[in-house]
């Protein structure tokens, strides 16, 4: 290493972009990692949100950051959707980032209002058979997982359902309560408060296995939906030409602070459960990952739009 590379981390702050609005799941993540993460290096860390065209802004803007450890960025199942559905990005997982670390992953939920009659899969299904298209659901946006979960679930049914993207799981779970949307395809995460609360039921996860916080909701998988597993993740990345050994110093210090039981419960709590990954291996994932998405989205002949 040079001597500038040698003096890392320096007296400079290290910012995390998140491509997202605050409050939601991967601010929530990247907040968490980022006060440990200070704490470890003895640095300030500061997470700057950069929302907007369904992540591409702020991914774009890790991508012009300077290689230098300096700046990470938040990235998530949607930033490789994008990838995949988008020729014309400007920016490449492939080429333009490298994997630091996953931090942690979530079923996707089918859920309903517990003011709809629908108390099971099985009610949902049946209301949209009978009425194509009458059946909404709601999901986090354009784009996202949720939205391939639920288009695959219901073309895999047999029915018709109208997708109604909303700016973030935030505003789907408010009107996902008040009845407004009568069904959601979201993150589990958003989702857990009020169905603890009873303001929503689960429906079914499209986890492989079913969920320790939620020992009786069944997976798709269960239900006859063999092929739908899928899950959200998130996780950190920095430019591409960031020098190995800051990305290893990095990825080792995210891995010690998932191992603290502290923060196993924060995430826990959140819906999220921890999937540390190093960076060689998260590296793998995001390439392998875009390409697994260009193959379902292509082969379901999916419109995510």
């Amino acid at each position: 290493m040079g001597t500038a590379q040698a003096a890392w981390p320096a007296d400079q702050p290290i910012r995390i972009i998140v491509p997202q609005a605050a409050g939601g799941t991967n601010d929530t993540a990247a907040r968490l990692v980022a006060v440990e993460l200070g704490k470890a290096l003895n640095q300030s860390v500061v997470v700057e949100n950069r929302p907007g065209a369904s992540g591409a802004i702020g991914m774009q803007a890790a991508v012009q950051s300077r290689p230098d450890g300096y700046t990470l960025a938040i990235a998530s199942d949607t930033a490789t959707i994008l990838n995949a559905v988008r020729s014309d990005m400007p920016w490449q997982f492939k080429r333009d980032l490298t994997g630091v670390s996953m931090i942690a992953d979530q079923p996707i939920v089918v859920a309903a209002s517990a003011r709809s009659p629908y108390k099971s899969l099985a009610n949902l299904l049946e209301a949209a058979k009978e009425k194509p298209g009458s059946i909404a659901f709601g999901t986090s946006g354009l784009g996202t997982s949720q939205q391939v979960a639920g288009e695959w679930l219901a073309r895999e049914a047999g029915v018709q359902m109208t997708h109604v993207p909303y700016k973030g799981g935030g505003q789907a779970i408010t009107d996902l309560v008040g009845n407004q949307v009568p069904a959601a395809v979201l993150g589990l995460a958003p989702v857990i408060g009020q169905y603890r609360s009873g303001n929503v039921r689960i429906l079914a996860l499209t986890s492989e296995n079913r969920n320790a916080e939620l020992p009786d909701v069944p997976t798709l998988r269960e239900l006859g939906y063999k092929d739908i597993v899928l899950t959200q993740w998130v996780g950190l990345v920095a430019p591409k030409r960031t020098p190995p050994e800051i990305v290893q110093r990095l990825s080792g210090e995210v891995a010690r602070i998932l191992a603290q039981p502290e923060i196993v419960r924060k995430l826990k709590e959140s819906g999220l459960d921890v999937r540390p990954m190093p960076a060689a291996q998260f590296d793998v994932f995001l390439a392998r990952t875009v390409d697994q998405w260009q193959h379902l989205i292509s082969t379901l002949s999916l419109r995510l739009e």
